[in-house]
């Protein structure tokens, strides 16, 4: 082991060491951005005349059958389909907040109490009439809540856009007539129109006025005529269940925060059968009538979206999107919100009928427009069954994971506390306090790999789960303790080394398997479906401080090997088609730079820490930039947020985000993090420091993970806990106890061998 006593290697300075860590970095920030910049494709010259968005809150995708929605069943296999995440304000999504945050293409609230059944935000007043026009009678009030939240939600935003595209071309077309140039076409129908009382929501512009409203299907036809976007609420909502009581009273977070102790649905367990609700069942048909006929009138060359805009109660669930007509082929439905073929969200749909008329998406939107992807086997069937058990691992993730974090929490103060022992305490129960600091840290890397087997579809999913778990833990804590790897800090090394290669190859093949654990983000929370999620990123994050703190360097492999190991990880966590992570990438790009120079020898100062800031506002702004200069569909998390610094919108983000993470405070990682620095301080007190490079190195980096990773990603505590989970016992066992207290144990335990020989 080196220490840092002996100081740097002869002739090289903390500058040069420095140099070669921004080297490191810029060339990590090049391959972040390295996919080549696409030019938009032009757009076809014979488009599509028009769309209808049918909205039907409730919809599951278990409610298509082809007995009792033939319709339904069949448009799922004659065009695309998705599973949809409704999330907007708080863990359900009830129906007055999936229609305006269709109309905004972001995630809006309600301005009615969001009661657990969501009676409230059901009861949507019909539009009035003022002076011969149609309004919303309590759009200010719907505006006024959402100025609440930190989402920048701009009611309206789609009407808004639509009219702005049609008085674009109407001034073209002046212009042109002016100058006596050849007329410019103006498109006819640019505007949005209302069928229903919900859909008057979406259809509003920002001043809650309405360009069509028709108060039933009667009125489709007039709309089509006068419109080219139409929505449609046809009156139904999928859910009512005759078993339960209804409850108008409880707002359990009217700001969005996460609930808790929400009554579930009548469905029972996930991937557990129930028994179709006839009530359910009846709505359910209703609403396929209505697509039928919706279905009937579409003039040709128009295309049909049906989407399940809202929860009917809560938990939140996936929700079917159907987009068929013309140009579509049958095959899946992604966007550039998700990354992730399948799946898309509430606010592609403004974003997507903008697409169908030509508009541009403005900047208020976070949606983006729904992409085919076509595929000749697809079929009713299929496109069902995917559905359904996208719809399941969602909710049974949902249901473990709470019980996971809480499980880790329980299980990390207990290997801080074995940590404490096996580097303070006597020769009694070290050998147990290693296996435990290594047991431990292997339940995080051990829930990435839950995700490789398709657990949820067990007939009891929650003990499927635990049981991988478990084995995955008894795996490598065996292996550690394997006669080649008991020594020293092997063992510690080859979970580390397992953690990290384990979430990079996820990367490479597509970053499934989080996705179904607790250590992904749930497809119906809607914040993450392809990437690099924070849990995972603090997991593998620690994992590779650990190695190329640890790993025994010899020679110029000391400089080399880092700076290799470090652009790779930055590659993998920030690259557009691997981790795409905005605040991992510049909490790994800082933490390296650290890690290495007090590997190198280089004491922490306000020099190191400037440079090592430089280096990840550098990566930062590099790869950001490149991103943004990417077409728009093809831009990750980085370019998005790049535009909306440009466009003076970031400041609602951060906002947000910063919210999200101090209201992360007091979940049960929290208690972990308390136990971890207590735990420190008690190792600091007990033991003098350890002067070694490699032990400076790992804690130096550990720190920086932990505290830039909670200020700069909105999991708050999550980032440090997972790191914690993972770092902490490992970093124990690599250390090892004193050298003199190991010696005089080997000494004391030759000396009662020799005791015992006759």
């Amino acid at each position: 082991m080196i220490s840092a006593a002996q100081g740097p290697v002869r002739g090289r300075t903390w500058w040069t060491r420095g140099a070669a860590a921004l080297f490191a970095a810029l060339l990590a920030a090049v391959t972040v951005a390295s996919p080549a910049l696409a030019q938009d494709d032009p757009a076809p010259a014979d488009g599509p005349g028009g769309v209808v968005i049918v909205g039907v809150p409730g919809l599951t995708w278990s409610d298509i059958t082809p007995s009792e929605t033939p319709t339904l069943w069949d448009l799922a296999g004659a065009g695309a389909s998705a599973s949809m995440s409704v999330r907007t304000i708080g863990s359900w999504t009830c129906a007055e907040a999936g229609w305006a945050s269709l109309g905004a293409g972001e995630r809006a609230g309600g301005a009615a109490p969001r009661d657990a059944q969501c009676m409230a935000q059901s009861r949507i007043p019909s539009p009035v009439s003022r002076g011969g026009e149609w309004a919303v009678p309590h759009f200010d009030a719907l505006a006024e809540a959402n100025a609440a939240y930190n989402y920048g939600a701009r009611l309206g935003a789609l009407a808004e856009a639509v009219a702005g595209l049609a008085a674009e071309q109407e001034a073209a077309a002046e212009a042109a007539a002016a100058a006596g140039e050849e007329p410019v076409e103006v498109r006819d129908g640019l505007c949005v129109a209302g069928i229903g009382a919900g859909a008057a929501l979406a259809a509003a512009d920002p001043d809650g006025q309405l360009a069509f409203w028709g108060s039933g299907l009667d009125d489709l036809p007039d709309a089509m005529a006068a419109c080219d976007i139409v929505i449609v609420d046809p009156g139904v909502i999928v859910g009512d269940d005759a078993a339960i009581d209804a409850d108008t009273t409880t707002d359990y977070d009217a700001l969005g925060q996460d609930d808790a102790d929400v009554p579930t649905d009548e469905a029972g367990e996930p991937g557990e059968e129930a028994e179709p609700d006839p009530v359910r069942v009846a709505a359910a048909a209703e609403a396929d009538a209505a697509v039928t006929d919706v279905a009937a009138a579409l003039p040709e060359r128009w295309r049909l979206m049906v989407a399940g805009i809202a929860d009917s109660a809560a938990p939140s669930s996936l929700h079917p999107l159907i987009y068929t007509g013309y140009g579509i082929e049958p095959g899946s439905l992604s966007s550039a919100t998700t990354g992730r073929e399948g799946y898309v969200q509430l606010v592609d749909l403004a974003p997507t009928a903008l697409d169908v008329v030509g508009a541009d998406v403005p900047a208020a939107m976070s949606g983006r427009p729904a992409t085919v992807d076509p595929d000749p086997d697809h079929t009713s069937a299929a496109a069902v069954a995917d559905g359904v058990d996208e719809t399941r691992a969602s909710a049974a993730v949902d249901e473990v994971g709470w019980k996971f974090y809480g499980t880790l929490a329980v299980a990390g103060i207990g290997a801080v506390a074995a940590a404490v022992w096996l580097l303070t305490g006597t020769d009694r129960w070290r050998r147990a306090a290693r296996t435990v600091c290594l047991a431990v840290s292997a339940i995080p890397v051990a829930g990435v790999a839950a995700g490789i087997p398709p657990w949820w579809r067990a007939g009891h999913p929650e003990v499927a789960f635990w049981l991988i778990i478990a084995a995955g833990v008894a795996v490598l804590t065996a292996a550690a303790w394997l006669p080649g790897l008991r020594a020293g800090r092997r063992g510690a090394l080859m979970i580390a080394v397992v953690t990290a290669l384990l979430i990079a190859i996820d990367q490479f093949i597509g970053a499934t398997w989080p996705l179904h654990t607790p250590l992904g983000y749930t497809a119906q929370v809607g914040a993450r479906f392809a990437g690099l999620g924070n849990y995972a990123f603090a997991v593998f994050a620690a994992a590779v401080i650990l190695i190329i703190a640890f790993t025994p360097w010899r020679g110029r492999a000391r400089y080399i090997g880092p700076v290799a190991i470090g652009v790779a990880a930055t590659v993998v966590i920030g690259a557009p088609t691997f981790g795409s992570d905005v605040g991992g990438t510049l909490t790994i790009v800082a933490a390296l730079v650290l890690t290495c120079l007090s590997l190198w020898g280089r004491r922490l100062s306000i020099g190191a820490l400037a440079l090592a800031a430089g280096c990840a506002a550098g990566v930062f702004a590099l790869a950001g930039i490149l991103d943004y200069l990417r077409p728009e569909a093809d831009q990750t998390h980085l370019g998005r947020f790049v535009g909306a610094v440009l466009e003076g919108s970031a400041g609602s983000v951060l906002l947000r985000k910063a919210d999200a993470a101090i209201s992360s405070i007091g979940t049960p990682l929290t208690y972990l993090v308390v136990a971890a620095v207590i735990g420190g301080w008690l190792i600091w007190r007990r033991r003098s420091p350890v002067r070694s490079a490699a032990t400076e190195a790992a804690v130096v980096g550990l720190l920086a993970v932990a505290v830039i990773g909670f200020a700069v990603n909105d999991s708050g505590v999550a980032v440090p806990g997972f790191a914690i989970a993972t770092g902490f016992g490992l970093l124990a066992v690599s250390v090892g106890p004193r050298p003199e207290t190991a010696g005089e144990t080997e000494t004391a335990a030759a000396a009662a061998s020799a005791r015992s020989e006759p």
